[in-house]
C-alpha cells in the first residue's frame, strides 16, 4: 500500500513539474549591466588572471524567446567571445548542447519558487566544471547569481 502511495506522489510531482511554464517576466533581452564579486568567483574556479580579465571585459546578453508551444522556449547567451543557443527548452528536461567553453554539455532548465535555474553538466574533457546558475529578479534587473566553493557571483542584467 506503502508503494502505491509513494509511486502515486512521484507520479504527481513529475506531472506537475513537466507541466511548468517558463513565467512571463523571463521573456526578452537583457543586457549586462553589472557585476558584483564575479572576479572573486572565477579565482575560485581556477582561472587565471587573463583569463578572468577577457571574461570580465567580454559583452554578455541574455535572450529569453516564446516558441510555437506554451511548454517551451528558447534561450541564448550571446557574448563578443562566443553565442550559444538553445531550441525548445522544456523545463525539467535534459538535453545536450553547446557550452561557451566549446564542449558538450548536458543542460537542464528547471524552476522552483519562481526562480530559474540552468544545470550544467560537462560532457568532454576540459576546463568547465559541473554548475548552476540561478536567475532571478531583483527589481527590474535580471540578477543570475553562481556559486563556487562557496564564493558567490552576480551579474546584474537589465531588460532592453
Amino acid at each position: 500500500m506503502c508503494a502505491k502511495i509513494a509511486l502515486a506522489v512521484l507520479f504527481i510531482v513529475v506531472a506537475t513539474a513537466s507541466a511548468a511554464n517558463l513565467p512571463d517576466k523571463y521573456y526578452g533581452t537583457f543586457d549586462l549591466d553589472r557585476s558584483e564579486n564575479f572576479d572573486e568567483y572565477l579565482t575560485a574556479k581556477g582561472y587565471g588572471w587573463l583569463t578572468r580579465k577577457l571574461v570580465t571585459f567580454a559583452t554578455f546578453k541574455k535572450v529569453f524567446t516564446r516558441t510555437d508551444s506554451k511548454n517551451l522556449f528558447d534561450y541564448s547567451n550571446l557574448t563578443s567571445k562566443k553565442d550559444v543557443h538553445y531550441k525548445n527548452i522544456e523545463l525539467g528536461k535534459a538535453f545536450q548542447g553547446e557550452g561557451l567553453d566549446s564542449t558538450k554539455h548536458e543542460i537542464t532548465f528547471t524552476l522552483k519558487d519562481g526562480h530559474l535555474f540552468e544545470h550544467h553538466k560537462p560532457l568532454e574533457g576540459g576546463d568547465a566544471k559541473e554548475e548552476t546558475y540561478e536567475y532571478l529578479f531583483d527589481g527590474d534587473l535580471l540578477l543570475v547569481r553562481m556559486s563556487f566553493n562557496g564564493v558567490e557571483g552576480r551579474r546584474f542584467y537589465k531588460r532592453i
